[in-house]
């Protein structure tokens, strides 16, 4: 009598847990797509000022830096930065808490003045999180359809054509930002480039201002690796 009066208070934990656990993460999505998710401009001509001014008005944040969208989708979100690249982890552009975080810029680059821009977000094995799609550009045919992703700041629109997309499971020196000399920078964009799942045909060169998205990968190929971040580059044309 008193194992199945412990089976049953363990069943009965068991739930509370599964369903507090299910409460919890349903409150972080529809908190995050209530107060995160963007419609998509149907104009893009000359509105990059007026759509970053109205939202930083929107989540009182100066934070707001910019927005990143990609060609022939729906995927249009605001980009933060802050002082570093911890808080926005699990802080919405309103910086209320939230375990999904934001789409955010490293805190050591500029939007308007760096040669390489650098924006992360969250991935989940349990539920779709917007940064997700990226993980498309492992389909060399979904890149063919999808090749240009655009940043806007306050200042500007910026058009980047993709040039490689794969997933990196333990060499993290794309992150670098620093080069020495010239040749030490082609010699790190022709790594990235040469990474592709696929050959994209399109040349990099010291002078291409480069952009990097990153989400951590949920490919089935992938899920041995204690870490595996999905990367797609892109070069600036315009």
């Amino acid at each position: 009598m008193k194992n199945n009066k412990k089976i049953i208070i363990s069943i009965l934990l068991m739930l509370i847990i599964i369903t507090g656990y299910m409460a919890f993460t349903y409150y972080n999505v529809n908190t995050y797509n209530k107060f995160y998710i963007e419609s998509k401009p149907t104009v893009k001509e000359e509105i990059y000022e007026e759509k970053i001014t109205e939202l930083r008005e929107k989540y009182k944040n100066d934070d707001v830096v910019g927005t990143i969208s990609i060609e022939n989708t729906d995927f249009y979100t605001a980009i933060v930065q802050g002082k570093d690249n911890d808080f926005y982890l699990n802080h919405l552009p309103d910086k209320t808490y939230n375990i999904n975080g934001s789409i955010f810029l490293d805190y050591r680059v500029n939007i308007d003045e760096s040669d390489k821009l650098l924006v992360f977000g969250h991935s989940s094995e349990s539920y779709y999180l917007p940064i997700m799609i990226i993980e498309n550009y492992a389909d060399e045919s979904y890149y063919k359809d999808h090749k240009y992703i655009y940043i806007d700041s306050i200042k500007e629109e910026k058009v980047y054509e993709v040039f490689s997309a794969y997933v990196e499971t333990s060499d993290f020196d794309y992150m670098k930002i620093n080069y020495k000399t010239d040749e030490e920078k082609i010699a790190h964009y022709q790594k990235l480039k040469n990474n592709s799942f696929y050959e994209t045909g399109v040349e990099i060169t010291k002078d291409d201002e480069i952009l990097l998205v990153q989400t951590c990968s949920t490919l089935k190929e992938y899920r041995k690796y204690p870490k595996k971040y999905m990367l797609v580059l892109a070069k600036r044309i315009k």
